[in-house]
């Protein structure tokens, strides 16, 4: 959960963005204007070569950054994504432990009772579990064996 976190809070917005090519912006415009002075030594000259280049720079930056952005921000959902997913592992032995220990269960209550049967029918319907449902199966059909002539009180 930790990793999810860290990741949401290093997504880039828009104005950070805006703000970031705005500043670069203006440190490019006079070194671009200095540059022109120096080659040409004419202030009117270098001051609108300046601005017309860095304008066009500027805009072209800012629509880099937005789309850079983007990417990465969708970069960053999958990864989340992919975090999610591999979060989730299957343990076959501690399953089997509990499959056993719930057909050992003696229950006195119809919704303890139910809820023990809906625990076995998903485990039966994972196909991931494929390899224990055998083992499964048969702790299921003694806990219901077990259980087959009781009364249940409510």
């Amino acid at each position: 959960m930790k990793l999810i976190q860290k990741l949401i809070k290093k997504k880039e917005t828009i104005k950070e963005s805006f703000f970031k090519s705005v500043i670069y912006r203006i440190i490019t415009i006079f070194l671009g204007m200095i540059v022109a002075f120096t080659l040409t030594g004419d202030v009117i000259f270098a001051l609108s070569i300046g601005l017309a280049t860095e304008t066009v720079q500027f805009v072209n930056y800012f629509v880099y950054e937005t789309i850079w952005t983007n990417y990465h921000d969708k970069r960053l959902r999958i990864k989340i994504e992919r975090t999610r997913e591999v979060d989730i592992k299957l343990d076959f032995d501690f399953l089997k432990e509990m499959s056993f220990e719930f057909s050992q269960t003696d229950t006195y209550d119809k919704e303890a009772y139910e809820s023990v049967l809906s625990f076995f029918d998903k485990l039966l319907q994972n196909k991931n579990l494929i390899e224990i449902q055998e083992e499964v199966q048969r702790d299921k059909n003694y806990f219901e064996l077990r259980h087959k002539a009781r009364s249940f009180r409510r």
